[in-house]
């Protein structure tokens, strides 16, 4: 049997080889110098990892919560791909379609502690949790969610308050952090499906999923998590976790571009708990001139549609971002989630520890184990002029305006929200307090 790519994809063929990662070389783009290592020794060269972020030099950059800056490494992934897609073979060229793309799935999958085959390819984050929501039968039951949850999720929700008369319950939050009592007060007999975010996008709450998880299946409902503050900064293991259901785009610590991501559905939930509404495959067309010998025992439209994990996806993915990330995903595994976390660690504490001195009031519950500082401000715009001041005298390069601003202040009225990723350093920090002092 011959399959055409797009049924091959959707097999789940695609998903069944890994690539070895330790040793491995991947061609160089053409005229491209190789990259500096990152490990020497065993150990991370932290300013050679710093160096695959170019805007990580040019200016202070603090909001990886809202985009990751771009590695050399994933900008090489596009190159080779558009190269190949311009140019066709050659020496540092390469189709991703018949190389790496069959590795992201199972790079993802390990990354959570999941299996290939409960990975789906999504548009995002959003896009998975509505089609978790859209597959499940929701009539006369509720859906828990917190305050610290996703803003366009709360809305999601609510919209189906409104259109549909789901009984949504939100739980408020208390001095910035989430109560299990409360969230427990609001699920009953009827819950459906506790939905929140593992990490807060708003100050980097993350939630004790597994405490979530035993209180959804308690209650014989089911748990969705939106990880995407959270995956690739912070150790995620959904067997451990209990989680049912997740989603993640790629353009925040995954290191990746817009407009694609992934979704986790436990296999055994597959079409029980929550169904498919991605409906592909492939026909056979049994008449001619669709083929030469109709078998007049069977129909002349005969469906062959997807099953499993593949239910939740359709259409021919963004295949260009998936090249940069499947260099990233190698960069992620070839440092380690526990030393992100650690990096990341140092350099939140001093911000805890230096920035309130300076008016600055943290709203991050004290040991938050995210990559994420968020802080109360009595008068942000103050804190705007002084950043505006520093970049106009040139003693300071930190853009505060636009979606992929350097730094956001002002959120929420008088918030400002620091998150950290491998390309900072102290000397960060120390940019940031001289100029807010």
């Amino acid at each position: 049997m011959q399959l055409n790519r797009r049924e091959w994809l959707a097999s789940g063929l695609a998903a069944a080889s890994t690539t070895a990662l330790t040793g491995c070389a991947e061609p160089t783009p053409t005229g491209a110098e190789p990259l500096r290592p990152v490990v020497s020794g065993g150990s991370i060269d932290w300013e050679a990892v710093r160096s695959r972020f170019p805007r990580a030099l040019n200016e202070t950059y603090f909001n990886c919560a809202a985009q990751h800056p771009t590695g050399a490494h994933t900008v090489r992934g596009f190159q080779r791909y558009i190269d190949f897609m311009h140019n066709g073979p050659g020496e540092g060229r390469e189709d991703f379609w018949e190389t790496g793309y069959r590795d992201m799935k199972p790079m993802f999958a390990r990354l959570i502690n999941a299996k290939p085959e409960e990975i789906a390819f999504c548009a995002g984050t959003t896009v998975g949790e509505n089609l978790i929501v859209n597959g499940m039968d929701l009539r006369g039951g509720n859906v828990v969610t917190n305050d610290l949850h996703y803003s366009a999720s709360l809305a999601n929700y609510l919209t189906r308050r409104e259109k549909f008369g789901l009984d949504v319950r939100i739980v408020k939050h208390r001095d910035w952090r989430i109560d299990i009592a409360d969230m427990e007060k609001a699920v009953n007999k009827n819950t459906k499906l506790i939905s929140v975010s593992f990490v807060s996008s708003v100050n980097g709450h993350v939630e004790d999923l597994k405490k979530l998880s035993d209180l959804a299946h308690s209650h014989g409902a089911y748990l969705f998590a939106d990880i995407i503050q959270g995956c690739g900064a912070t150790p995620i293991d959904v067997q451990a976790m209990g989680i049912d259901f997740a989603a993640c785009g790629t353009y925040k610590w995954l290191q990746g571009e817009h407009g694609f991501g992934f979704l986790y559905v436990k296999q055994d939930l597959q079409g029980t708990a929550v169904k498919g509404t991605e409906f592909t495959g492939h026909p056979d067309l049994n008449y001619k001139p669709w083929t030469d010998s109709p078998d007049p025992a069977k129909p002349e439209f005969i469906s062959h549609p997807n099953h499993g994990i593949a239910e939740f996806e359709c259409s021919t993915p963004a295949v260009i971002n998936y090249a940069g990330q499947h260099e990233s995903f190698r960069f992620i595994e070839e440092l380690g989630i526990d030393n992100i976390r650690a990096h990341a660690r140092e350099i939140t504490a001093r911000l805890e520890k230096e920035l309130p001195p300076l008016g600055f009031t943290a709203i991050t519950p004290a040991g938050s184990e995210s990559g994420i500082r968020a802080f109360l401000h009595p008068n942000t715009e103050q804190v705007r002029a002084k950043i505006e001041r520093a970049n106009k005298e040139g003693r300071a390069k930190i853009s505060i305006t636009g979606p992929n601003s350097a730094l956001t202040v002002g959120r929420g009225g008088n918030q400002v929200r620091f998150s950290v990723s491998v390309y900072n350093n102290q000397q960060d920090v120390d940019k940031v307090l001289e100029v807010l002092s």
